[in-house]
């Protein structure tokens, strides 16, 4: 909880004055009024200078860990100083100049109206941007230090920094304010699980936040620094934001908004936020390492050595910084675990755990100790993480909380019995009393993993005495959860993983469907975790193909074959193979239903995957319109004179199957090989294919020439409902010295006479053939 928050809350683009600023006079208040006007324009720049090194001053303490003097900070900020009064107490150009100020969210939408930018600017009134502050400040410290109803508190404070900014004269900057007010209350609204409120406030704060696209960039008046780094901050959280929403909320938000979703772009700006050394510089490499570090691993996507480069150097920059500093810590925990090396990963944690500042942020310990626990996970050292799960229990239940309580347990108890070592019984009952006191809670609103807790102690009490817990079933759970959740998986070396394979495939697992089907889940995703495509999709396919038409309510209610599906899907991405991509991800979306343990996992791991693949089938594959009554003809050209071992092999296979001649791949790189993958978007059409060798024989004409043909798929009719089509080409060994020849893939839309249709279809072609523009006849 607190890494989302942290991670899509902190970058709040305002400026302030520091409290320093407030005792000295910066700001003028007096009851509800906008700041009487400053001396000089001297003084209006050295004010404002000053409170950029106060917010500078006050993210470097929440950053390292002090967020009450932090927000102790911004609160003196909200309140301003009634002893010090400005040389003018007039407005320029009367009480009218700035008819937005002053009026409520529902009253007025900032529409940049009112006076000139330098009568704003000498009426800046900067209590808003420390109330927005001091609102985020005061979640985060609440989360962490694990505080009764932080949520809420927090709302009541960013409606309040909304009515404060107001208030303020008609300047960019408070659009940016009470713009990020409305789209942080709308992620504490998901965070308090109404997703439709969050997405109308997120979506309903572009009207103030689009103001950062059209001024806030290029803005070039007082404090123009702060401005700017406010506007890339801003626009590039709000980019990733709506790049992790549903297909549906996206579509939604971006209609509303005008906004176009685009991932990269967002990315680049928080990249540009930190490089400029702008006042929201370290907020920027913050959010920027956490997507890189956490989400793409989430998502499923690779972790570039580039982009590992790039995150140690951020990373050394923050912690000269930053010293000590948990968030940036924990992420250079997460940096050294994507490379492999997890003691240097628990080394970074276990300086983490001795700081001071955990005996007040009791969540961060918690949170601490089950990265420690996921770690030791990784290395299959059981022991040590049942010890860190227990810890981070532990410190939940003497902090009053029970969420997550029983799932800290659960896991202890299986790594405890799977450890097998003296004392483990009497461990193992000590976590499942645990569970068993939780149960008896009166809490209905349990979060998922400790829903999954409680599924897992019923089926325990089901089917084994009291407390002797069987390894093999502990193995299971808990393995599905180092695959799925806790991503243990992708930290493993190549070795720790074949072991963690081997233990499911000699755990016993087949004479149980149900539990077979999950051990295979957990071996394709640690297969697709370890890079190894084909080995993934041949566990994925006997699973679907064996275990499918066996499996019970067990499998249904988990989830399992959709998973699976989504797995193949994930594996043909990374194989290239789009189309299959496209169409075992649509299986697994037809599949899920929303009381699966799985749903929301799958319902976004399936959008996200559903976006790639259309990115990529948008920049590799062609899109062919062939009218009606038209025939379109593509003429690959192959020459022999490189092909070393020329024979035949052509095939052509629809959705489900592929073609294996030895290998899903030519390793030499030497035969004319072709390979085609097409999809028909609706209805039907014919296809064939044929190979035309050139001839050597100097005698024969030209018309003699062309009868020689040789047929390498028949011409068939392929409905749209059958998927896509793969196939492959070689040259065959009756074509041996007759130098290469032409083939041809031929689409025919003859039989209609009234309808066209689209094709999608790539080529990989070897470096001796050159393929023709598409020719209709």
């Amino acid at each position: 909880l607190l890494f989302i928050v942290y991670r899509n809350t902190m970058g709040s683009p305002n400026v302030g004055i520091s409290s320093t600023a407030v005792g000295n006079g910066n700001i003028s208040s007096t009851g509800n009024d906008a700041p009487s006007a400053p001396s000089g324009n001297d003084g209006v720049r050295n004010r404002f200078e000053a409170g950029v090194a106060s917010m500078r001053e006050g993210t470097k303490l929440y950053l390292t860990n002090d967020f009450r003097s932090a927000e102790t900070l911004f609160r003196r900020g909200t309140v301003g100083d009634e002893d010090v009064i400005s040389s003018s107490n007039e407005k320029p150009g009367g009480d009218e100049a700035f008819s937005g100020a002053g009026e409520t969210t529902d009253e007025v939408i900032d529409d940049g109206s009112g006076g000139s930018d330098a009568e704003a600017e000498a009426f800046i009134d900067l209590r808003g941007a420390f109330a927005l502050q001091f609102a985020i400040v005061g979640l985060l410290r609440g989360v962490a230090s694990m505080e009764d109803d932080q949520l809420d508190t927090s709302l009541v404070r960013l409606w309040e920094a909304d009515a404060m900014a107001a208030l303020d004269a008609p300047w960019v900057g408070r659009k940016v304010v009470r713009g990020m007010c409305q789209l942080i209350a709308g992620i504490v609204e998901c965070l308090r699980k109404r997703p439709a409120k969050g997405v109308c406030y997120m979506a309903g704060s572009w009207m103030h936040l689009r103001a950062l696209r059209t001024e806030a960039l290029d803005y070039e008046g007082l404090g123009r620094e702060v401005v700017r780094s406010s506007a890339l901050l801003g626009l590039g959280a709000f980019a990733l934001i709506l790049s992790l929403l549903p297909d549906a909320l996206v579509r939604a938000a971006s209609w509303s908004t005008g906004f176009e979703v685009d991932r990269a772009v967002g990315l680049e700006m928080l990249q540009t936020c930190q490089a400029e050394g702008g006042v929201y510089a370290p907020i920027g490499a913050l959010a920027w390492l956490s997507f890189t570090l956490d989400t793409k691993a989430f998502l499923g996507e690779e972790q570039t050595e580039a982009e590992l480069a790039e995150c140690e150097a951020l990373l050394k920059w923050a912690k000269a910084s930053f010293p000590d500093s948990l968030f940036f810590g924990i992420l250079e925990a997460d940096l050294h675990a994507s490379r492999r090396k997890l003691p240097e990963a628990l080394d970074v944690l276990d300086r983490a755990m001795v700081l001071p500042c955990l005996d007040e942020l009791r969540a961060l310990k918690a949170v601490l100790s089950y990265k420690k626990a996921i770690y030791h996970l990784a290395a299959l050292d059981w022991i040590e993480a049942a010890k860190a799960f227990e810890l981070s229990q532990a410190i939940y239940k003497a902090s009053g909380r029970r969420s997550l309580g029983p799932s800290m347990a659960m896991y202890a108890a299986h790594c405890f019995r799977i450890d097998g070592a003296d004392g483990h019984e009497e461990a193992v009952k000590r976590m499942m009393d645990e569970i068993v006191l939780y149960k008896a809670m009166d809490k209905s609103n349990w979060p998922r993993p400790d829903r999954m807790a409680f599924l897992a102690h019923a089926d325990y009490e089901d089917k084994y005495d009291k407390y002797k817990l069987n390894s093999n079933w502990s193995l299971l759970h808990i393995a599905t959860a180092m695959a799925i959740t806790m991503r243990c998986t992708l930290w493993m070396n190549s070795d720790i993983a074949n072991n963690l394979i081997a233990l499911l495939d000699g755990a016993g697992y087949d004479e149980n469907p149900d539990d077979a089907a999950r051990a295979a889940v957990c071996i394709s995703q640690t297969h697709t975790h370890q890079g190894s495509i084909n080995d993934g999709l041949a566990c994925c396919t006997k699973a679907l193909h064996d275990l499918s038409p066996s499996l019970g309510e067990t499998s249904r209610k988990f989830g399992t074959l959709p998973m699976l599906h989504y797995l193949e899907a994930h594996l043909h991405c990374a194989a290239e193979a789009l189309h299959r991509a496209e169409a075992s991800n649509r299986l697994s979306v037809e599949m899920t239903n929303s009381d699966m343990d799985l749903s929301h996992y799958l319902s976004f791991k399936t959008s996200q995957l559903r976006r790639i693949v259309k990115k990529q089938m948008e920049e590799t594959y062609v899109r062919l319109a062939l009218s009606a009554g038209k025939t379109a003809v593509i003429t690959i050209e192959l020459d022999s004179a490189r092909t070393s071992t020329p024979h035949a092999d052509a095939t052509a296979v629809g959705v489900g199957h592929i073609a294996n001649d030895g290998g899903d791949t030519d390793t030499n790189t030497t035969v004319a090989s072709v390979r085609w993958d097409w999809k028909l978007e609706e209805r039907d059409v014919d296809f064939h294919a044929c190979f035309i060798p050139k001839q050597q024989d100097q005698g024969q004409d030209q018309d003699q020439q062309a009868q020689v043909e040789i047929e390498v798929f028949p011409k068939m009719r392929h409905l749209a409902a059958n998927g896509p089509v793969e196939g492959r080409f070689r040259l065959p060994d009756n074509c041996k010295g007759c130098g290469g020849g032409l083939l041809k893939l031929c689409f025919s839309n003859k039989h209609s006479y009234l309808r066209g249709k689209v094709v999608t279809y790539k080529l990989s072609l070897p470096p001796n053939a050159t393929a023709s523009d598409c020719e209709f006849v």
